[in-house]
């Protein structure tokens, strides 16, 4: 059971992170520069999927809520987006070399990075037991 809890707390944990992040971005908070040559435009491609990363992780919790299968479902599309994105944002910070540029801001994208290919692994293998229970 608490196993459960944990994965509930991280599924609201990862939707709430990406409405403050990209809420920080579109405030200015976190300013996105040009720091290679179509950075910004690459950067900006990203809000729609990670909200529909938001919005899996929001109807797994729901769906488990509910003991619903649909739960697993949605779980394993949260950590397949997540996976995508921290696998995909690593090829490019290496293409681009920013990924060895280590500002304060490479560093947090170097966290996130790390938390997506985490997550997506734990909610994935998470999911596959509810899916197979």
């Amino acid at each position: 059971m608490k196993t459960q809890k944990l994965f509930k707390v991280l599924l609201i944990t990862t939707a709430i992170f990406i409405v403050s992040y990209w809420t920080s971005v579109f405030t200015q908070l976190f300013p996105v520069n040009e720091i290679v040559s179509g950075y910004k435009n690459w950067f900006m491609s990203f809000p729609i999927p990670d909200f529909y990363i938001a919005i899996c992780a929001l109807l797994t919790v729901y769906y488990i809520s509910k003991n619903m299968k649909l739960a697993g479902l949605f779980g394993a599309m949260t950590g397949s987006g997540l996976l995508f994105l921290g696998l995909y944002a690593v090829a490019y910070g290496h293409n681009t070399g920013l990924l060895y540029v280590l500002t304060t801001e490479e560093l947090i994208e170097i966290g996130i990075k790390i938390y997506c290919l985490a997550a997506g692994t734990y909610f994935i293998l998470k999911s596959w037991k509810l899916i197979n229970q």
